[in-house]
């Protein structure tokens, strides 16, 4: 008898960051942990590297953005913990809207018997009202039936967001998650059954995420529990996934190394070494020579390097970088004092 066939279609909730555990890993760990042979499948085998990523690289070094094929992060960032055994097919940024016309070719080539959809953010923020998002989720549905006829598909509402964007659009969430369980049962057949997964009610979006957004390693935890529950209800699993009584902690954030080198007139290259578990690195100068104060970049740079530019050439600057992740700073680096280029 085949191992029983996943996969994850979603957006950056589901793909994870490099150093991530996702809750996918936490998935089949529990899923694996209590002899259930299950297969992910899917295209991508790694987490979101913003280290990799073509576009945030051009941004970070001055560049033009990449387009097309050539502007896809190849998804090998790694996880907090060993590695994903098998695919996934989630992306940060993905939106229902888009993956309408790609999921028939991936249950096309995958083959698996669910299909578990963690879509409708980005469609909510980008693209338009709840309307919208609900037809196109049902013509992600009807697509990936297309090519799986007898395909079980749990679909996750939307797990929300403490203070992040307007007013408007948390409630929008509110309603989009409200309309949800009616459109999952009216796409539901006997053949193809379609399942809600309810990640918001148990979803603490100010405790369990570490950007207002994007789960931490409790909030995955919460996410992985509520689509083992969906499955279970299927007959895949042999218990629930019980998390810990204690949260998981999250990793220490340390303090880099920072190099610098001057570069053309006015710019100066800073480079520094990835600290496991950042999301993004702030940087802070002063111009030494004309004894300004410290000022902090209003922008978190999602690099390993970045390029200051616009300063005045032969001038000393000061330079610290600091990891990361959301609000959370781990300890400055060492200043480093380096002239701009003349």
């Amino acid at each position: 008898m085949r191992p029983h066939r996943i996969m994850v279609l979603g957006d950056s909730l589901a793909s994870g960051m490099q150093d991530d555990y996702t809750w996918r890993w936490r998935l089949a760990e529990h899923l694996r942990g209590t002899g259930v042979d299950a297969e992910f499948v899917g295209p991508h085998s790694g987490t979101f590297s913003m280290y990799e990523d073509p576009v945030l690289r051009a941004l970070v070094e001055g560049r033009a953005l990449p387009t097309g094929p050539e502007a896809a992060n190849p998804m090998t960032g790694p996880y907090r913990e060993g590695r994903f055994e098998g695919g996934h097919c989630a992306r940060p940024g993905s939106t229902a809207h888009d993956a309408k016309d790609s999921v028939r070719a991936h249950v096309a080539t995958g083959q698996p018997e669910f299909l578990l959809v963690q879509l409708g953010f980005n469609d909510l923020a980008m693209v338009g009202p709840p309307d919208v998002v609900l037809r196109d989720l049902e013509a992600v549905v009807a697509e990936a039936r297309a090519a799986a006829p007898e395909l079980v598909v749990l679909v996750a509402d939307v797990a929300g967001t403490a203070t992040w964007g307007t007013e408007w659009f948390r409630q929008t969430i509110d309603e989009f998650n409200e309309r949800l369980p009616g459109a999952v049962a009216e796409w539901s057949t006997r053949e193809s059954p379609v399942a809600l997964v309810d990640v918001h009610s148990r979803f603490d979006a100010a405790a369990d995420t570490y950007d207002e957004i994007h789960p931490n390693a409790a909030g995955e935890l919460v996410m992985a529990t509520a689509f083992a529950d969906a499955l279970l209800a299927f007959g895949i699993g042999r218990e629930p996934l019980r998390p810990p009584r204690v949260r998981p902690s999250e990793l220490r954030l340390t303090e880099p190394t920072v190099t610098a080198a001057s570069g053309r007139a006015g710019s100066v290259r800073l480079e520094w070494n990835r600290v496991r578990g950042a999301s993004g690195y702030r940087i802070a100068l002063r111009d030494v020579t004309l004894g300004q104060p410290r000022e902090v970049g209003p922008i978190p740079v999602l690099g390993d390097h970045w390029w200051a530019r616009g300063l005045t050439g032969g001038h000393v600057y000061e330079f610290d970088v600091t990891a990361a992740r959301g609000e959370r700073l781990g300890p400055r680096s060492e200043p480093l004092r380096v002239t701009a280029g003349v």
